[in-house]
């Protein structure tokens, strides 16, 4: 895992000149950011040597002045930059909005109207002195940039940091990984976890680790001087994620319990969940049990259908157990049940009886 790597870096006090962190997993990208600055900042001086800015509030030569300045009685400075617009895509909504908040602030536009073609698309004269920077950063400043979703690629100030520093993608851990995750985790809090209830975790808990670790921090409580969290103490305790219900509920399809499918459904909707991600989430599994019943009819391993479809080893096996139960014509048929019910929900039918009328066909679809 790329983001332990970096982690791994910054304790040992190897620190970049520049980062770029993005991605969807929050998380991680804060544990990085925190690692950084308890690193690379001094009880005594750190309220001097650390700038936290919002990307569309500070101009990119005002950035670049305060990564110039050096640091105060101590040998390194940080300045953490978040979701600037010049490492989206040219033209998207969130960039215009943010450049035109910058150049009221700045009071006028000459900087946007600096530009030149170059590459792709423009290249404003602001922009230019940022690259300019990067091409040789002050090593002791550390320049973080922390964006939240995705970055274009094609922009040259992302190339400038790939050349230059650190880029580091944080997306969702899943998997082994994601399962390797929660054992380090469960083993700093000083508990070890059952087989068998690490695999209850990852079917029913979702892959949001700051929910995780909220649940195991609660288990390691409630476990007290127990070193082992069993899958009795998590059945009790842990807050099942609509995912995890999701699973059931087409599980409970899967094995024709068409009561407990039932059932499952009225609790995600007494829950609050939305009725268009349920039924999202129900096509998503059923485009699982399809690609997984294919794969296993080309002859792939379990070991090859995880790796290739991003999946624990362990969901791998249930969701081939439930595919079993499914013919090719009657997973595609479901399908098309579930096409039908979208469609009737974006026209006006009740989507809470449309979603039980699914359950009761997709029920009387699997084979028993």
């Amino acid at each position: 895992m790329q983001y332990q790597s970096i982690l791994n870096s910054i304790k040992r006090e190897v620190i970049s000149p520049v980062y770029l962190l993005y991605g969807e997993e929050e998380y991680l990208q804060e544990l990085v950011v925190k690692a950084l600055k308890e690193t690379v900042l001094s009880s005594e001086t750190g309220s001097f040597n650390l700038d936290e800015l919002e990307g569309g509030k500070v101009s990119l030569s005002s950035l670049v002045d305060m990564a110039n300045t050096l640091p105060v009685f101590a040998e390194k400075r940080l300045v953490i930059v978040k979701d600037a617009a010049y490492f989206r895509s040219r033209g998207s909504k969130e960039e215009n909005k943010e450049g035109s908040e910058a150049e009221n602030k700045e009071g006028s536009t000459e900087g946007s109207k600096q530009t030149e073609i170059e590459g792709k698309g423009l290249v404003s004269g602001e922009e230019k002195c940022l690259l300019k920077y990067l091409e040789d950063p002050l090593l002791s400043t550390c320049l973080v940039f922390w964006q939240k979703g995705t970055v274009d690629k094609r922009r040259k100030i992302y190339k400038a940091i790939a050349a230059t520093g650190q880029v580091l993608e944080i997306g969702p851990l899943r998997g082994r990984d994601l399962s390797d995750w929660l054992a380090a985790e469960a083993k700093k809090m000083g508990k070890r976890m059952e087989r068998q209830a690490l695999e209850y975790m990852l079917i029913n808990c979702g892959n949001q680790l700051r929910n995780l670790h909220s649940e195991l921090e609660k288990l390691a409580l409630y476990s007290g001087e127990e070193q082992t969290i069993t899958l009795d103490m998590m059945q009790k305790l842990v807050t099942r994620s609509s995912e995890g219900n999701i699973f059931n509920l087409v599980d409970g399809i899967g094995l024709g319990k068409g009561e407990e499918a039932l059932l499952e459904l009225k609790n995600l909707l007494i829950n609050g969940e939305p009725p268009v991600k349920i039924l999202h989430m129900i096509a998503r599994q059923f485009r699982l049990l399809l690609l997984v019943k294919e794969a296993a009819q080309k002859g792939w391993p379990e070991k090859k259908i995880s790796a290739e479809l991003s999946l624990h080893p362990f969901v791998t096996g249930k969701i081939l157990r439930q595919a079993r139960n499914f013919s090719f014509a009657q997973l595609e048929k479901s399908l098309q049940l579930i096409l039908q019910s979208d469609l009737g929900i974006k026209t006006g039918l009740k989507p809470d009886l449309t979603l039980e009328t699914l359950i009761i066909k997709l029920t009387s679809t699997a084979s028993f």
